[in-house]
């Protein structure tokens, strides 16, 4: 029993389902949504237990918290921040995408003051502060 809590209580990261999931409704819809609800009835079938935050711009998902910002039509930043009691053994996430490319910065995970403070875009500098470090560029192929 003590085994499965800590199972459920592991973050999973499902960051490249997120991106995959954006990126098919920017082909479906020519720009990416305003905020993460838009995606239901697009890409994903609605569900009640979905966990969004007020705003729509946040939803918590098996133990990580993603923060998604659109940049006009073709560009967002998401964060894949882990939560819980086992999040301190999991990584943060920070990525810039667009339908071509993504950059993407991983670090620790990010204690609740870092948190509060967060920036939705923060610059290359300030993600440094919060130990993420910039992982090799990739670009898509068509």
């Amino acid at each position: 029993a003590a085994e499965r809590q800590r199972t459920a209580e592991t973050p999973v990261e499902a960051f490249d389902v997120m991106i995959r999931d954006l990126r098919s409704f920017h082909k479906k819809r020519g720009g990416f949504p305003k905020d993460l609800r838009e995606l239901e009835g697009v890409v994903w079938e609605k569900k009640e237990t979905r966990e969004f935050s007020k705003d729509g711009a946040g939803l918590t998902h098996r133990n990580y918290h993603y923060l998604y910002t659109p940049i006009g039509h073709h560009e967002f930043t998401l964060w894949a921040i882990p939560v819980g009691r086992q999040r301190a053994a999991a990584t943060t996430s920070f990525l810039v995408v667009s339908p071509e490319s993504q950059r993407r910065w991983k670090g620790p995970a990010l204690t609740p003051e870092d948190v509060t403070g967060l920036s939705l875009r923060p610059s290359a500098n300030q993600l440094k502060v919060l130990g993420l470090i910039e992982q090799p560029t990739s670009l898509l192929k068509k």
